[in-house]
């Protein structure tokens, strides 16, 4: 099933923050899209459940160097 979360992202500070955040689209299976807004300090991710989870985000956002608020 297709999911779609929005997280705050403590960190994202630039355009360069942002695409490194967006990044995750091709490090993770399952992730469709991903779209982050420094301005906002926001990043919303479109998965699909039964190949990655929120947590597995969530992971992969810290190991970045971010942290979700």
């Amino acid at each position: 099933m297709k999911k779609k979360i929005t997280l705050q992202i403590h960190g994202m500070e630039c355009p360069n923050c942002a695409m490194k955040l967006e990044s995750i689209e091709d490090r993770l299976k399952g992730v469709l899209r991903a779209e982050a807004s420094y301005h906002k300090a926001l990043l919303t991710v479109e998965f699909q459940d039964e190949l990655t989870s929120e947590e597995a985000i969530r992971a992969e956002i810290a190991r970045l160097g971010y942290q979700v608020v």
